[in-house]
């Protein structure tokens, strides 16, 4: 059959890989912003053309409120990025990975930014993004849209789905070109590399007078806004690997983070402060909430403690 959906969202993948399959110098901010808007619609009418082959009442976000006449109209809300994901899911029956929708979770977010702050990211995050939303949709397109559609239309597509595939083929190069240059930058950096909470990579280094993903490449001038995004980005629903950041005891700047993981170890989570760059072993925590590197036979910390002797009124 002819469904005119899936052509449309080729057409905006088409769009997305011309103005991103290029070296870095090539890009511009423009292509970048309409590389992040058109793969966030080519993400949303793909997935909901599956939801309507399976049935046009899962593309409405509220069905009391529609009619097949209405939806015949396109007069109805439908259904968000995430919820649609979830309907492909847990109604259609599709498989979809973690790491796919959490790439089309963090595309929106990207999409979000853009629309009320502008453009503030860079090339490489961008084609990062891309090239994780861009490898789920091709798959997804070959296995659960292209079977559905009729010979004529599936054959006039092809060139254009092939175009497709060689410019994700290319960003991808691009993105497997830093993490190699990275290898050799970042030698010796391993016991302070960390993954950066914008892009994910290893290749954040922490370093007092600032820290630096070398992937981005993003600064975080502010150690304490670090911390909280990595506590707040890789936190866990395991109490094994959980994420918190706090009061550090050595600079008592409020970028502690318990649970990190370096390049140097990724399997063994460490206490470190991400302003000073001090490594504890021993913390523990307090009543309060806050971690405390106790001195003797202490079990709460030093503001509790101080807390204690105010209001003992003990000079």
């Amino acid at each position: 059959m002819d469904f005119l959906p899936v052509p449309n969202g080729i057409d905006y993948l088409s769009e997305v890989v011309a103005r991103l399959a290029r070296a870095d110098a090539e890009v511009t901010p423009r292509d970048l912003k309409y590389a992040v808007l058109h793969l966030q619609a080519a993400t949303e009418v793909l997935v909901k053309a599956r939801l309507q082959i399976e049935h046009w009442s899962l593309v409405v976000k509220d069905l009391s409120k529609c009619t097949k006449e209405k939806y015949d109209r396109g007069e109805f809300e439908s259904a968000t990025v995430a919820e649609s994901m979830r309907r492909l899911a847990d109604m259609v029956g599709v498989p979809v990975r973690k790491d796919d929708r959490e790439a089309v979770e963090e595309l929106t977010k990207l999409r979000n930014r853009l629309q009320h702050w502008g453009l503030q990211e860079t090339v490489a995050l961008v084609e990062k993004r891309a090239a994780s939303v861009l490898d789920f949709l091709l798959r997804f397109v070959d296995e659960h849209l292209l079977p559905a559609l009729g010979d004529e239309q599936l054959a006039a597509m092809q060139e254009e789905m092939d175009a497709v595939r060689r410019g994700v083929r290319d960003i991808g190069t691009f993105v497997e070109a830093r993490r190699t240059r990275l290898r050799d930058e970042l030698k010796g950096l391993a016991d302070t590399t960390v993954r950066c909470p914008s892009c994910y990579e290893w290749a954040l280094v922490v370093k007092q007078e600032g820290s630096r993903c070398h992937f981005c490449p993003r600064d975080w001038e502010n150690s304490e806004h670090l911390a909280y995004a990595y506590a707040e980005t890789f936190e866990t629903v395991s109490i094994e690997d959980e994420v918190s950041s706090g009061d550090c005891p050595e600079c008592w700047t409020r970028a502690l983070v318990v649970g990190v993981r370096t390049a140097a170890a990724p399997g063994e989570p460490i206490d470190m402060c991400f302003n000073c760059t001090e490594v504890f072993t021993g913390l523990r925590l307090c009543s309060c909430l806050e971690y405390f590197l106790p001195q003797a036979e202490e079990d709460i910390c030093r503001r509790c403690w101080d807390r204690y002797m105010d209001m003992s009124g003990i000079a």
